[in-house]
C-alpha cells in the first residue's frame, strides 16, 4: 500500500480595500479556489470620489470575473460621446462603448458579489501591515469597538487606494506623491450634462469631468493643479475657483457656496512606488494613478486586481511553500501593465497641463479629429 501525500494546505491570503482593485482580486482569488478574506475600513454602500465611468476595458475586466453584467443592469443608458472642451474649442468623438454608474451602486453590487461566491468579508475594519517576510505578511486587524488581533498571512494584496499608506519601509515611493488634487462632488442637477456623455473641460490648471449618472444626478470629478510658482494658500477656496473657472469659460455654470462646502478632496495625485515586496504585494491607486479620459482609472484598478491576484495563484500552484520570488514576479507583471495602460493617459495629461504644449495639441486635435478617435479606441482596447 503506498503511502498518501499530505493534504497541501491553502494559503492564508488578505486583501486591504473593497474598492475596485481589492473586490476584483478577491473576487478572482476566490474564483481560482482560494480561502480569503476582504476588509475595508468603511461600510459600505458608500460614496467615493471619481471612477463613475466604464471603458471597454473597464467592463472586459469585469467580463473576466464575472461581473459585466452585474453592473451594466445598474443603467439602461450606455456612454456614446465624448467631448472635451478648452475654453470655447470642442472636439467631439463616439465612444465605443461604456457606462457611467455611480460608485455607491457599483461598489456595493460587486462586494455583494464577492460575498456570494464565498468571500470572507470584514468591513468597519482598519488594516495595519506590521512585518513583511518573503513568505508572510503579519497585519494587525482593528474592528469599530478598538480591538485588535495580529494574524500573519501568506501574501497580502494591498488596495487600498491613494490613502493606501504606512508600508513605506517596504515599498517606498519612487515618484513621491505630488501633482494635482483630487477632487469630487455629485450634482443634483446640471442641465447643460448631456446624458450618455462624458465631458472634460481641460485648461492649463487642470480638467473637471462631467458624467450624468443612472438616477439623474451629475458626477463632478476634476484633477486641480496649484498654479505654477504661486506661493499663496491652495486649499478649497482656491480650488473651487479654479473649478468655477473651467466651468464658466467652457459654458457650464459654477459651482454654488453649498456645493463648494461638499467637495471631497484627494491626496496629491500624482505618485508610483515600488509595488512588490516579499510576500506583499500593491495594486489600483496604492500602486500608481491613472489620469482618467474615457474610464481608465477603473479599468487599470479593476485589471491590475485580477493581475495581482493571478500571480499569486500562479505562485502558490508552482512553488513548494515558498514565496521569495512572488514580488519579483508581480514588479515583472505590474511593469507590462503599466506600458500597456498608462502610457497614453499620462501623455496627453502632461500635454494639456503645458501652456506651450497645449497651444499646439488643442488646434491639432480640431484640424485632425482621426487622431482623438484614434486615441479613444487606444484607451478603450480589451487586450
Amino acid at each position: 500500500m503506498t503511502e498518501q501525500s499530505p493534504a497541501r494546505l491553502l494559503p492564508k491570503l488578505l486583501v486591504i480595500g473593497a474598492g475596485p482593485a481589492g473586490v476584483s482580486a478577491a473576487i478572482r482569488l476566490r474564483d481560482l479556489g482560494h480561502e480569503v478574506l476582504l476588509v475595508d475600513r468603511a461600510e459600505f454602500p458608500r460614496d467615493k470620489i471619481c471612477g463613475c465611468c466604464l471603458n471597454l476595458a473597464a467592463l472586459a475586466s469585469l467580463r473576466r470575473i464575472g461581473c459585466d453584467t452585474l453592473v451594466a443592469e445598474l443603467t439602461t443608458a450606455p456612454l456614446t460621446r465624448w467631448e472635451m472642451h478648452f475654453g470655447a474649442r470642442r472636439i467631439d468623438a463616439i465612444l465605443p462603448g461604456g457606462v457611467a454608474v455611480s460608485r455607491r451602486a457599483m461598489d456595493a453590487t460587486l462586494v455583494n458579489e464577492a460575498v456570494r461566491r464565498g468571500v470572507n468579508l470584514k468591513f468597519n475594519c482598519e488594516a495595519r501591515v506590521v512585518k513583511v517576510a518573503d513568505d508572510r505578511v503579519t497585519v494587525s486587524l482593528r474592528n469599530q469597538k478598538h480591538i485588535s488581533e495580529r494574524i500573519e498571512f501568506d501574501a497580502v494584496v494591498l488596495a487600498s487606494g491613494l490613502t493606501g499608506g504606512g508600508v513605506s519601509q517596504w515599498l517606498p515611493f519612487t515618484r513621491s506623491p505630488a501633482g494635482p488634487i483630487g477632487v469630487g462632488l455629485v450634482l443634483e442637477s446640471m442641465d447643460q450634462v448631456i446624458s450618455q456623455t462624458i465631458h472634460m473641460i481641460c485648461g492649463i490648471h487642470g480638467y473637471v469631468g462631467l458624467v450624468r449618472l443612472e438616477d439623474g444626478r451629475v458626477d463632478l470629478a476634476a484633477a486641480i493643479r496649484r498654479p505654477r510658482k504661486s506661493e499663496s494658500p491652495f486649499g478649497r477656496t482656491e480650488i473651487a475657483e479654479s473649478i468655477n473657472g473651467l466651468l464658466r469659460t467652457s459654458g457650464f455654470p459654477g459651482l454654488t457656496a453649498q456645493n463648494i462646502s461638499d467637495l471631497r478632496m484627494t491626496p496629491p495625485l500624482t505618485r508610483s512606488r515600488k509595488v512588490g515586496y516579499g510576500a506583499l504585494l500593491v495594486a489600483g491607486d496604492a500602486a500608481g494613478y491613472v489620469e482618467p479620459f474615457t474610464g481608465e482609472g477603473m479599468a487599470w484598478a479593476m485589471e491590475s486586481g485580477i493581475e495581482a491576484a493571478d500571480c499569486i495563484s500562479r505562485h502558490f500552484e508552482a512553488a513548494s511553500g515558498s514565496t521569495k520570488d512572488l514580488a519579483e514576479q508581480w514588479e515583472h507583471v505590474y511593469r507590462g501593465l503599466s506600458r500597456k495602460r498608462q502610457w497614453i493617459c499620462r501623455f496627453v495629461a502632461t500635454a494639456l497641463g503645458s501652456n506651450r504644449f497645449s497651444r499646439y495639441l488643442i488646434p491639432v486635435m480640431n484640424r485632425a479629429p482621426w487622431l482623438v478617435r484614434i486615441a479613444i479606441r487606444q484607451l478603450n482596447r480589451t487586450s
